[in-house]
């Protein structure tokens, strides 16, 4: 085996492992195995945004297999997870795994 395919055992063994990190969430109509972390987005918020009374911006980071969402997500892009609309902040890619911010506006 070479490295690249090492990394790619570990991304479905391990990290995306559903007895460890990941669980199903519903991307986009499909099931697939991923890891959603809402305060790593609540950290790394340094982006400015016009907030109205009534309204906040919900974020999340989606780290999930590129094999398994089958594309590679596009800045402004829309996407559903779990039937609620989200807004691609930014997507980055590396090892064969997306980390994906998303963002919203809620009421």
């Amino acid at each position: 085996m070479n490295l690249k395919d090492v990394m790619a055992t570990d991304i479905n063994d391990v990290f995306l492992d559903h007895d460890e990190f990941a669980t199903y969430h519903d991307i986009n109509g499909k099931q697939i195995l991923c890891v959603i972390d809402e305060d790593i987005s609540k950290q790394r918020n340094n982006r400015q945004s016009d907030t109205y009374d009534g309204l906040y911006q919900r974020e999340l980071t989606l780290f999930v297999s590129e094999v398994d969402i089958g594309y590679r997500p596009e800045r402004d892009q829309k996407m559903t997870v779990d039937g609620e609309w989200y807004k691609v902040l930014n997507c980055g890619a590396g090892g064969g795994m997306l980390e994906i911010d998303l963002g919203a506006n809620r009421a």
